[in-house]
């Protein structure tokens, strides 16, 4: 597939999606959203890749939705129509909260409304010191709408949460790390490398352990603690039919580095 709003590359297990659009300061609209989805969806079937990292740069992430989406580009946006274009530009984001493999956020500059939400589907979120992180949709009269009420909450609080949505305020890096937004908050010239380092660390890793776990987490954070227990011990019992489990334990008791295969 050929791309004109991102780039995308592979390189040492990695999947880089970096968004290209410069001169709108990487506003998201609806090609660009089918884009990041399109190679999303590449890097979940390619079984060499095993972790995904999806960024602007060391300058900018995301600025926002487009603002001619939010316009309409000229058409008479009622709540139905409005209903009827919002609903196809979520996919990326129901498919970034989804997919079985690592996802990260390599975060710089402005993060704002859409960009901030594409951010918060994924398992980590690594920040320049420039960053500037917020959900201004309250500004424009409208709210968050593609996550940002309630992934937002789940993440810091609903306290913090509350005070980001309802009054449309911008948080810098240092102030999301502290509520527990970001992993890792590094200069901005070395974003890009500390971003990279950290998929290659799933490389190592048995794929099958990860997924299962990442998907154990993410299910069970929405139900109770006695059928999230039960859910995790059936992953943890499933893991046993792996290749993977017999040569972790097997290289532990060898005391040697285990090379797990993925299978």
């Amino acid at each position: 597939m050929a791309y004109e709003t991102i780039l995308y590359k592979k390189d040492q297990g990695t999947a880089l999606i970096t968004f290209n659009r410069p001169q709108k300061r990487n506003a998201l609209n609806e090609q660009m959203t089918s884009e990041i989805e399109a190679a999303l969806h590449d890097a979940e079937e390619d079984s060499g890749i095993t972790a995904i990292i999806l960024t602007g740069g060391p300058q900018l992430f995301i600025s926002g939705a487009d603002i001619d989406f939010l316009l309409g580009e000229g058409e008479d946006l009622t709540p139905l129509r409005m209903y009827q274009v919002h609903y196809p530009t979520q996919a990326v984001y129901r498919c970034l909260s989804r997919i079985p493999k690592p996802t990260i956020a390599a975060i710089a500059g402005y993060v704002f409304g859409g960009g901030l939400e594409l951010a918060l589907c994924c398992d980590f979120r690594i920040a320049a010191e420039n960053t500037k992180m917020g959900t201004p949709e309250i500004k424009l009269g409208i709210l968050p709408g593609a996550g940002g009420t309630q992934r937002l909450a789940r993440i810091i609080g609903i306290t913090k949460a509350k005070e980001m949505v309802l009054t449309g305020e911008p948080i810098l890096a240092e102030e999301a790390h502290q509520f527990g937004l970001l992993n890792k908050v590094v200069p901005q010239e070395a974003l890009m490398d500390e971003a990279k380092a950290f998929a290659r660390k799933f490389n190592d890793l048995p794929l099958s352990a990860v997924q299962i776990g990442k998907a154990i987490m993410d299910t069970g954070i929405n139900m109770s603690l006695k059928d999230a227990l039960e859910l995790e011990r059936l992953g943890f019992s499933l893991l046993y039919s792996t290749d993977d489990q017999k040569e972790g334990l097997k290289a532990f008791l060898e005391k040697r580095p285990p090379q797990f295969k993925g299978r």
